[in-house]
């Protein structure tokens, strides 16, 4: 079906629907639409930027520890503990 075919047989759902198919199509129209409108997705404050600056230092720095992955999961899981490391 062609795009002009789809979207005038859209607009009779539309048109004739109930209030429920309405707010499914809203629903369906606002999800896609904000999907592509990613301009606040990564929108950091002043503050988050310089939180991150300075734990980006610490890090390069060797001041902070960091561990592997493996290691990582064992100390989420409660396996491990940081200090036993």
């Amino acid at each position: 079906m062609e795009s002009a075919n789809m979207r005038q047989k859209l607009h009779q759902y539309i048109d004739l629907g109930d209030e429920k198919l309405l707010k499914i199509m809203y629903v369906v129209a606002k999800e896609y639409n904000d999907e592509y409108d990613d301009s606040n997705e990564y929108s950091l404050s002043n503050a988050d930027i310089q939180v991150f600056e300075e734990r980006r230092k610490k890090r390069l720095s060797g001041e902070s520890k960091t561990y592997s992955w493996d290691v990582a999961k064992r100390i989420i899981t409660g396996k491990k503990q940081p200090d036993e490391l």
